[in-house]
């Protein structure tokens, strides 16, 4: 069941059509099957709705609500009693939960802001995430949250336009109203219990957690779409969401903003071995050209791949013997330059013991967006299939 785009606004994300045909072409026996990246939870629906057992992996506090969500299903009922309890609640508080970012005003009038501090200093005592109809509350929460900014409501990434200014110059968007018109359409989507194989989703950085083999187990099958270098920040692209969710979740802002994969910031060369990036660059000779024109933009590309090394080292620890490990990635446009993503990203699994076996490209249609709108640095028009397997 495919997600309506204002509620589904995950960046990057991979088409449930997609997913299901990959699925059923590589996954229908699978006894276990992981997406280490899995985002708003496209490949773990499509094999969930096989009774495949799954394990979900994602960094994005954002991405454990949308796949529990989508997989565990909720009671709208129960769901939408939840919620007017924590509406309720928000009410009668005397102590507000203080969202701490100092561009906050910038993106939401003052009474709009009072109510989602009222709502988050609720929710905390409520404790939401504790079942499936409070996660359900807490994703309506973090989607009422750009329906209720200055944002232009077009965009993927939060921006105020011109547009955006005119339309919504003195209206009050209600943070308690929006939150239940929310939950009712993801009530219709998925406001029942799951019937189906069992889920398991943990919120860790599969490029540094060492833990995560452990507390996954072993699967029989991968299918996974890695982020895109510089194409989608995804810290960027959900700053609202995450600040507003800070403390009501368990993690801070200034853990997390460095370490999305693919993104610009902090020290990128850090740790990375002088033979990595000569291996990047034979790999890539185009990289060279990019280092004269951008050097910034060259080294988010040589810490992507060193990233993705890494976490390919974990996921390799998460397989049984002959597992298959499907890749979905396109090519990247950066500072003018092609970046054949999918050729590294091939190199590096085939350098840890994986054969390929099937490959065939899946083309996106109306991707490519006027520049002056978007300001997009990477743009890709096709997504390559790689299929491999464990030798």
């Amino acid at each position: 069941m495919r997600t309506p785009t204002h509620l589904d606004r995950y960046p990057a994300k991979m088409v449930s059509h997609l997913a299901d045909r990959l699925v059923e072409r590589y996954a229908s026996n699978a006894g276990r099957l992981l997406d280490p990246f899995c985002g708003s939870g496209a490949v773990l629906v499509a094999a969930n709705r096989r009774g495949i057992p799954v394990s979900g992996v994602d960094l994005n506090p954002l991405a454990e609500l949308f796949s529990c969500v989508k997989l565990n299903g909720f009671s709208g009922n129960r769901a939408t009693e939840l919620a007017k309890e924590l509406i309720w609640a928000a009410h009668r508080t005397t102590q507000p939960l203080p969202i701490r970012w100092s561009a906050k005003h910038y993106w939401f009038t003052p009474l709009t802001l009072e109510k989602f501090e009222r709502l988050r200093a609720a929710s905390k005592h409520l404790n939401l995430q504790a079942s499936d109809e409070g996660t359900a509350v807490l994703l309506s929460f973090c989607l009422s949250v750009r329906l209720c900014s200055r944002a232009d409501q077009r965009s993927p990434k939060p921006f105020i336009s011109k547009r955006a200014r005119e339309a919504r110059k003195g209206r009050h968007f209600d943070p308690y109203r929006t939150l239940l018109e929310v939950l009712q359409e993801l009530a219709g989507l998925y406001g029942r219990p799951s019937l189906s194989a069992n889920c398991q989703f943990i919120l860790a950085d599969v490029t540094s957690d060492l833990s995560i083999p452990d507390r996954i187990g072993k699967h029989s099958h991968v299918i996974t779409s890695p982020p895109y270098i510089n194409a989608q920040d995804y810290f960027r692209n959900f700053k609202l969401e995450l600040y507003l969710l800070e403390r009501m979740l368990p993690y801070r802002i200034a853990d997390l903003q460095h370490r999305f994969v693919g993104t610009e910031r902090g020290n990128l060369l850090v740790e990375i071995p002088e033979d990595t990036l000569d291996t990047n660059y034979r790999l890539l000779p185009s990289l060279r050209i990019l280092n004269r024109r951008a050097p910034r933009l060259a080294e988010v590309v040589h810490r992507y791949f060193y990233d993705m090394g890494k976490a390919f080292d974990i996921i390799k620890d998460c397989l049984a013997p002959k597992a298959l490990f499907v890749l979905v990635c396109g090519d990247n446009l950066i500072g003018g330059v092609r970046i054949r993503t999918w050729q590294v990203l091939k190199h590096i699994i085939e350098e840890r013991g994986f054969k390929l076996f099937d490959l065939f490209a899946d083309r996106i249609q109306n991707r490519m967006l006027a520049p002056k709108r978007c300001g997009h640095k990477g743009l890709i028009k096709e997504e390559v299939v790689c299929a491999f397997q464990m030798e």
